[in-house]
């Protein structure tokens, strides 16, 4: 017969068990402190068996934490079932306001977007050779080129002299702001509202084909949303622009767009137009 205090331990380790969902740490843990190892295989057993039946009923304290927690949007490892099943596209869930720059943009078009979006990537479209996808910039980088003062006046000299012709179809841009510059103050992030800019000043233009990604991730708008779900997941992204079979940008989506409940909602929506 066991002594009290052995129901004691189990009945501990159970109830840590179905709070935090883990075991072999919890085994481990538990093991140091009464420092008997026969404890081993009843330990083992219950903290897995409150694993199972507590994964029945609902998440883990510590992603209920997360789900409380507003902005943070968190991607669990693999689709549900119903929604990987319900033949949802990329097309379906994506935001079809997209917020995009030139290749070369005002300054005041620049203020303007980072003053009334949170996002933190932005497209870059280039609107004179067919709107197509040029790439993507971050928030950042577009704040600190208006610190450094990246921007002049506007003319066709000024627009060339920033890049050189290698060969007929290679281009190489001369940065006027070095990374190691923008790169210095990434962890401070900068608000554009600290930038001071000059009234005249708005009407000058930033080229920013040296500092955009002109190899950026995207999904076509076709996709399945499986196949969306786990790039998006995989990666670790937080941006993803949604484009046709003309390489145009058609929406974006962020993860917000991809949450349970964002899932659920356009499921919803796609069945009341079937209806």
């Amino acid at each position: 017969m066991a002594y009290t205090n052995t129901y004691a331990l189990i009945g501990a380790a159970a109830v840590l068990g179905g709070m935090a969902r883990m075991t072999i740490s919890l085994t481990v843990i538990l093991l140091e402190c009464t420092g008997n190892e026969q404890f081993v295989l009843p330990l083992m057993l219950t903290l897995m068996t409150a694993r199972i039946v507590g994964g029945l009923f609902n998440d883990d304290l510590y992603h209920i934490h997360i789900h409380l927690k507003k902005g943070v949007h968190f991607l669990e490892a693999e689709l549900k079932s119903i929604t990987r099943h319900h033949r949802l596209r990329a097309a379906d869930v994506m935001g079809h306001h997209v917020l995009f720059l030139r290749p070369v943009e005002k300054v005041s078009m620049i203020v303007d977007l980072l003053k009334n979006s949170k996002h933190s990537n932005f497209c870059v479209v280039d609107t004179e050779n067919g709107s197509v996808l040029y790439g993507t910039i971050g928030r950042h980088a577009l704040t600190v080129l208006l610190q450094q003062r990246a921007f002049g006046p506007r003319s066709d000299s000024t627009i060339r002299k920033d890049y050189i012709e290698v060969g007929t179809e290679k281009e190489i841009f001369l940065q006027i702001v070095q990374w190691d510059v923008i790169e210095k103050d990434y962890v401070k992030n900068p608000s554009v509202d600290d930038v001071n800019i000059r009234p005249e000043e708005y009407n000058f233009t930033v080229d920013l084909r040296p500092y955009v990604n002109i190899a950026p991730i995207a999904v076509q708008e076709f996709a399945s949303i499986r196949r969306t779900y786990e790039l998006f997941r995989s990666v670790g992204m937080r941006f993803l622009p949604v484009v046709n079979r003309h390489n145009q940008v058609v929406g974006t989506i962020t993860r917000s767009d991809l949450t349970p409940e964002a899932l659920s909602q356009t499921m919803l929506e796609k069945a009341k137009k079937r209806d």
